[in-house]
């Protein structure tokens, strides 16, 4: 019952460390699976956690995360170098129109010998080069 006790507070931190940052971000399984993400990433993105949870990242909004570079970024970048800054992305999202994005993914391991998680930071940047949309 302590195990369980200390993961649940374990849990809650992290998620209040998560909620604490301004930029959206959103952590992945190693399946590359929603496990949270932050109240900026469903109020930027608006969407909500009953659709975003246990969601593969691609499978978000109808299919709009299902974005090349990221997949790119996911599934071959970072497995070889479990980190990543300021990697640009520009699409067009149903939700919020065009965007400028950069990403910024690091691999974590939770507990040692079990698999890792995936915390992707995301800033729009749309506004420093508006005339990358004419």
């Amino acid at each position: 019952m302590a195990v369980k006790n200390n993961f649940n507070k374990t849990q809650e931190f992290l998620e209040s460390i998560i909620n604490t940052v301004r930029e959206p971000l959103i952590v992945l399984d190693h399946d590359l699976r929603v496990v949270t993400a932050s109240r900026s990433f469903y109020k930027f993105f608006k969407v909500v956690p009953e659709e975003t949870v246990g969601q593969l990242i691609y499978d978000l909004g109808n299919k709009q995360w299902d974005i090349p570079k990221l997949r790119e970024l996911l599934e071959t970048i970072l497995p070889e170098k479990t980190t990543f800054d300021d990697y640009e992305v520009e699409h067009d999202f149903a939700t919020i129109g065009k965007r400028i994005m950069l990403l910024n993914a690091r691999q974590i391991q939770r507990v040692p010998g079990k698999e890792r998680i995936i915390l992707l930071a995301i800033e729009d940047i749309t506004e420093r080069n508006p005339s990358s949309w004419s």
